[in-house]
C-alpha cells in the first residue's frame, strides 16, 4: 500500500505478488482497487499485479478543477506510475473507463504492452444523444452539487442487480459512491463525454488483445463486438449471465479468460 506523486496528483497504488510478468488493473468511473478484489489472489500467485485508484477515485486525491479529469490524464498516470513502480513492459487490462485508458496506452506505448485486456467498454461512449440518460444525469449531477454525494448514493438504481452480483457488494459501491468529491463525480464523467473515442485509430492497434464483455451489459455489448472485429487479431471472449462487472459477478469464469490471454501472450523462457 502506497502512495506515490503521479503527474502533481497524489495517487494510491497497491502492489501483489513477488515473481513473474506484470500485470496492470486499471477500473472504470466511480469504482476503485476493490474492484479486482477477486483477481488480485488468483493473478499474484503467477504475476506482480499493480492496482491503482484514478485520480478523484478511491483513495487518490480529488482534484478540485474539473478540466484535470480527461482519458488522456488518466492515461498519462497509468504508465507513470507503472513506470515509478518498475514495469518496462506488462499486461494491461482496462474495465468500462479504464478500457478507455487502456486503449489510449496501448496506442500511444504499444511497445511497453505484453497484451491488452479490453473489459466492459467500447470505442467511443454515444451517450449525448440517449435522453433517458442525459436526464438521469444530469439529475444526479445537480443533486450532487446541491446535497452532496451521500444524497446520490442514497437513490436506487433505476436498473435491477445483475442475478450473480451479491448484495453486499452493491452495499459497499453505495457507500464508496457517498464518499467521492463531486468534482471527481462530474469531471470523470466528462472526461468520457468528451473523449474522442478510437474509431479512427483501432485499426492500427498491434498489441495482442482479448476483448471481454458480460453478455447483459446492454449496448456494451455492441461495442464490444465492433473492438473485437475492428482490432487486428483480436480474441473476444463473453461471460455468460453478467452485466458491466463480470470480474466481480463471475469471477471464476472471467479469471479463467484472462488466465489464457496471459498465457498465450507470456514471454517464452529463455533456454
Amino acid at each position: 500500500m502506497a502512495t506515490a506523486k503521479i503527474n502533481g496528483i497524489d495517487i494510491y497504488y497497491e502492489l501483489h505478488g513477488d515473481a513473474g510478468e506484470p500485470l496492470v488493473l486499471v477500473h472504470g468511473y466511480t469504482g476503485d482497487i476493490t474492484d479486482w478484489r477477486h483477481q488480485l489472489p488468483e493473478f499474484s500467485k503467477t504475476h506482480r499485479v499493480l492496482v491503482m485508484d484514478h485520480r478523484g477515485h478511491g483513495r487518490s486525491q480529488a482534484p478540485t478543477d474539473r478540466s484535470v479529469y480527461t482519458i488522456t490524464n488518466m492515461a498519462d498516470d497509468v504508465e507513470a506510475l507503472a513506470a515509478h513502480v518498475g514495469f518496462e513492459r506488462y499486461h494491461l487490462l482496462g474495465h468500462s473507463m479504464g478500457g478507455s485508458v487502456a486503449q489510449e496506452v496501448a496506442l500511444r506505448s504499444p511497445e511497453r504492452l505484453m497484451s491488452l485486456t479490453l473489459h466492459d467498454t467500447g470505442h467511443k461512449w454515444g451517450l449525448k444523444g440517449n435522453d433517458f440518460v442525459n436526464n438521469y444525469i444530469a439529475k444526479r449531477f445537480k443533486m450532487a452539487q446541491d446535497e452532496g454525494m451521500a444524497a446520490v448514493a442514497a437513490v436506487p438504481s433505476p436498473i435491477a442487480p445483475p442475478p450473480h452480483m451479491p448484495a453486499e457488494r452493491t452495499a459497499e459501491t453505495n457507500e464508496r459512491l457517498a464518499r467521492m468529491s463531486v468534482d471527481a463525480f462530474i469531471g470523470a464523467w466528462d472526461a468520457l463525454q468528451y473523449w474522442p473515442g478510437t474509431e479512427d485509430r483501432i485499426g492500427k492497434l498491434g498489441v495482442p488483445t482479448m476483448v471481454i464483455y458480460g453478455d447483459l451489459d446492454g449496448p456494451l455489448v455492441d461495442t464490444a463486438k465492433w473492438l473485437a472485429a475492428n482490432i487486428p487479431g483480436a480474441v473476444l471472449e463473453i461471460v455468460p449471465e453478467a452485466a458491466h462487472s463480470p470480474q466481480y459477478e463471475r469471477p471464476e469464469i472471467f479469471n479463467a479468460a484472462l488466465r489464457r490471454h496471459l498465457t498465450r501472450n507470456a514471454f517464452a523462457p529463455v533456454k
